[in-house]
Formats: structure tokens, sequence, C-alpha cells
């Protein structure tokens, strides 16, 4: 029996260069697909975290203006003892005897657009404290008149009850800040806004960032505080406790229904131009936040 041995290789198939052509091209648009979602994905998501970046900072010192007016105007005289309390007006119609006396706090001291200023035992320890919150523009100016983003400061400083030191010659000193604040407007009467600072700064295609914004009229103009009466009106500011006959104004009588009963926050924050800017987009997130508080011991 004779066995044939095979001498050869079989020829083997293999892909022409056309396939290979088309499956390079077929591999190449998938991986482009895939990377372009992964890009978009990473846009979104810095985009994202600036937002929320700026909500918290944003958050975190409307929630400290909150608490600190809660407590402004506490203690005030009528807590104090026999001698002291017997000395104070019956209905806060008159100047706050309470500004004689060291352990007292006046509360409302100075009330406008762009600064509150008042007195109040804000840390539970019982010491009167002057605070003072007021926004400042892009070159530090108070009042702001240049340009934003602008610096929303916080000051906190005991009280001084020397002699001859009234409320609003209180010291300061400002070691709490948010920046990127864009609204300023200081309205005239009871408007709701007006006045704001242009916006300084160019977006990536070239336009200032005030033309950008322009259409939303309200960005820029509104005012950062605002002030309310109990029967929910705008009240006109400023408001001074040093000028006379604004008294009624800051400490509310029995029957006052427009004094002052609450203050508002308003603040529209917008990203930083260098790291903030929408990658996909290139537009600078922006945020608003609203604070709102009542005076309990006005």
């Amino acid at each position: 029996m004779k066995i044939h041995r095979q001498t050869s290789t079989p020829l083997q198939a293999g892909f022409s260069l056309l396939e290979l052509v088309l499956v390079c091209a077929i591999l190449s648009i998938v991986l482009a697909s895939v990377f372009s979602g992964i890009s978009l994905t990473i846009q979104r998501s810095q985009a994202e975290q600036v937002k929320v970046d700026l909500t918290q900072e944003g958050r975190e010192f409307v929630d400290e203006f909150e608490r600190d007016l809660h407590q402004a105007g506490y203690p005030n005289c009528r807590m104090a003892g026999t001698t002291v309390a017997s000395a104070c007006p019956t209905d806060y119609s008159t100047a706050p005897i309470e500004a004689q006396y060291s352990g007292m706090a006046v509360g409302l001291v100075y009330v406008s657009n762009t600064k509150v200023v008042f007195e109040g035992a804000v840390d539970g320890s019982g010491t009167v404290y002057s605070i003072q919150y007021r926004l400042v523009d892009s070159a530090n100016n108070w009042p702001p008149t240049t340009t934003c983003p602008c610096t929303l400061q916080r000051s906190e400083v005991a009280k001084n009850v020397g002699n001859n030191v009234n409320p609003w010659l209180q010291g300061t000193n400002f070691s709490q800040e948010l920046q990127n604040v864009v609204n300023s407007g200081v309205p005239g009467g009871t408007a709701q806004y007006g006045g704001g600072l242009p916006i300084a700064g160019n977006t990536k295609w070239g336009a200032t960032d005030s033309a950008y914004y322009a259409a939303i009229s309200t960005f820029k103009d509104y005012p950062v505080f605002q002030a309310y009466a109990q029967d929910g009106s705008i009240v006109p500011l400023p408001v001074d406790l040093s000028v006379a006959g604004t008294t009624q104004t800051l400490t509310c009588t029995v029957s006052s229904i427009t004094c002052i009963k609450s203050i508002r926050l308003t603040i529209n924050l917008l990203a930083n131009a260098t790291t903030g800017a929408d990658m996909q987009t290139n537009v600078r997130p922006v945020t608003t936040l609203v604070g709102n508080a009542r005076l309990v011991n006005n």
C-alpha cells in the first residue's frame, strides 16, 4: 500500500488591501466617536463642577449673612436690668438708647443697595459685634464706581463702647469675601433694578461680557441688598442711623408697617474668565443665589 505524503504547504487566503482599508476606516470612525463622547463628557463635567463650586461658595456666604442678620439688635436694652431697661423707649420711636450701654446692640445702623451695617451678638458668646457687609468694585472701591466682577466683603469687630464712639463710627476688619459678583445695581426709589456697573472682560470669541449679558436686563442691574417693610413693600435706600429722621425706618415702633423688617441678599456669580469658561460653548457659567433674612429683634 502506497502512502502519499504532502510535499508542499497549501496556499492560505488573507485580507485584500481593499478590505484592510475598509477596516481601518471603520475603526477610525468608531474611535473618533468614542473619543468625541469622552471629550464632551469631560467638558460638561468641568462646566457643571464650576457651577457647583460657584453655588457652594455663594451659599456659604448667603447662609452666614442670614445667621448674622437674625441676631441684629440682640441683646437690646429691654433685655437688660431694671436701670437700663427703664431708659428704653417703649416703642423704639426715638434714637436707640441701648447704644449708650456696653452690652447692648443697636440693630440696623446703615442699609443701602451695596452695604449693610448692624450690631448684634452673632457668635453666641454674648459679646456685641459691629458687622458690616459691603460690595466693592474691581478696584476695591466703595461705593463701587468702576467695573465688576466685584467682591462682597464681611467685617466683624467687637463693639467699641468708648466715649463718643457711635454705631456708625465703629472700626472694620474685612476678613471674609466672595469674589466674582457681577450684580451691583443701585436703583432709585422703589425701582427693583438699575444702575449696575459694566462687566469687564471678554468672551472667548471677542465680544465684551457686558454686550453678551445685556440680553438679561437684570443680570448686572439687580441690587445686592434690598430692604422690605412689614407689608412687603420695598423700602427706599439708603437709610442711615446717623441721619436725623431715619430712626423710625431702622427701628420699628409697635404699630409701624413702613420700617425695615427683612433684607434680601441677591448674588449673581460669574465664573472666572480663565479657568471657568465652558470648554464647549466658551461661555462663562452663571449662578444666582438669594437669601432673605427677617429681623427678629426689630
